[in-house]
């Protein structure tokens, strides 16, 4: 694509800065902004349910902590066995050398049914809810976050939010094209969820509920987002994909499924009875 289309979003070369000694990096910056954000909304909610916000707060931080795990096994093992073999097996154990963020969604909810089931005992569907509703607006930093450093670089458009790449702006070997980023597209998607989510939550809800809808609108704005993903660079370079998907995809496949047994098996999105009000908001 050319780098002259004024349509598409100007290039930038992500840089650390640093305060003192102190690196700031985009990504994490972005990121613990958005847990931030996410655990007050959440936190927020569960007082108003009359939750303990003890539990909600340190229920987060756990689901949080293991999603980072999770992540980054999942961006090991499934998209990238290759640092196995440049770094070996220790690198399971460095956090820090890459994520990836269904495999952190994944990561997460062992963390959580660790914590409310074994660690703190408590209503795992109620306190979930109250989790998962702060969590779009979580994913909309983190996302923004990956767009920051060029994270998730797609294929070549001129489309009008194609990102304008030149040599140097990223580590991976791109030559200088206008490139989609599924990233971006995916924080949008999660802002309007967020949004969505506190329309909705003006009226009674069970518990369950913010679950559900998540499921059923995430998944497949993240299962056709992935085949926007690169595959014309070098195969070392290029997402890793299964029979044509993305371990994302088989994720998200799964998470639709635990919407719609949600909403029509369980009839979790009909109007909560009068003694269903402790589950409500």
């Amino acid at each position: 694509m050319l780098l002259g289309n004024v349509l598409a979003i100007p290039p930038w070369r992500p840089t650390v800065y640093h305060l003192g000694p102190i690196p700031i990096d985009p990504w994490m910056t972005l990121v613990c902004i958005g847990i931030i954000v996410g655990l007050e909304i959440s936190r927020a909610r569960g007082i108003k349910l009359g939750l303990d916000v003890r539990d909600v707060v340190d229920g987060a931080a756990f689901t949080v902590a293991s999603g980072f795990v999770g992540g980054h096994l999942i961006h090991v093992l499934a998209y990238n066995r290759q640092m196995i073999e440049t770094d070996g097996w220790i690198v399971l154990l460095e956090i820090w050398k890459g994520y990836s963020s269904m495999g952190g969604f994944v990561g997460a909810v062992a963390g959580f049914m660790v914590f409310f089931t074994w660690i703190r005992p408590r209503d795992r569907l109620l306190h979930a809810d109250v989790l998962m509703f702060g969590f779009p607006m979580a994913q909309c930093f983190g996302r923004l976050g990956c767009v920051s450093v060029h994270d998730h670089l797609g294929k070549e458009t001129d489309f009008f939010l194609g990102v304008t790449i030149r040599q140097g702006d990223t580590p991976v070997a791109v030559p200088p094209s206008v490139r989609h980023d599924p990233a971006l597209y995916e924080a949008i998607v999660c802002f309007a969820v967020a949004v969505l989510f506190f329309v909705l939550a003006k009226k009674a809800r069970k518990a369950g509920f913010f679950i559900a809808m998540w499921c059923v609108l995430y998944a497949p704005s993240r299962f056709l987002l992935d085949f926007m993903r690169k595959s014309d660079l070098p195969q070392r370079y290029n997402d890793q994909r299964y029979a044509g998907l993305t371990p994302a995809q088989y994720v998200t496949i799964a998470m639709l499924g635990v919407g719609l047994y949600l909403l029509w098996k369980k009839k979790i999105a009909e109007p909560p009875e009068a003694d269903d009000a402790v589950l409500t908001g």
